[in-house]
């Protein structure tokens, strides 16, 4: 539920503490006046956009100032026609490949730099588990989740 995760990011990353140890995030990219995020969807690509700090499906928490971009409009627009092809609604894995991933590359391709890595450490953590299970989660669909179950 919301207030669970919520106090597991206040503990594990308190917004106002110097160091931070991971949470459970949405994460999503403003630019242009646009916040681009990446989430599970039945058919199409999984990227879309709202309003800066208007995801209706999630609760903001903190703004992390990148660089500016020194990408045109246009050429931000060609690298997310790119990522749209890249990221499908049917891609999203809850550890694996989440809109951490997508922001996380997003931002290297505006040439702004990475996520802290605080951002998307405990997803890292839980598919480095994963990946000690082998093919348990093949066989009992272990995390066949949506990003709603996060919300």
């Amino acid at each position: 539920n919301d207030s669970g995760v919520q106090w597991v990011n206040s503990v594990l990353a308190h917004r106002l503490s110097p160091v931070k140890f991971g949470g459970i995030f949405h994460v999503g990219v403003e630019v242009f006046g646009k916040e681009w995020w990446y989430g599970a969807c039945p058919v199409g690509t999984g990227v879309s956009w709202n309003a800066p700090k208007e995801q209706e499906q999630h609760h903001f928490r903190e703004t992390i100032a990148m660089p500016p971009t020194r990408l045109s409009q246009v050429e931000v627009g060609a690298v997310l026609r790119l990522l749209q092809l890249e990221y499908s609604g049917r891609g999203y894995h809850l550890l694996r490949r989440n809109c951490c991933h997508f922001a996380s590359e997003f931002c290297q391709r505006l040439g702004v730099g990475d996520l802290p890595a605080w951002v998307g450490r405990l997803a890292a953590v839980g598919s480095s588990a994963l990946q000690g299970l082998g093919s348990l989660e093949e066989q009992v669909g272990l995390l066949q989740l949506s990003r709603s179950v996060l919300a």
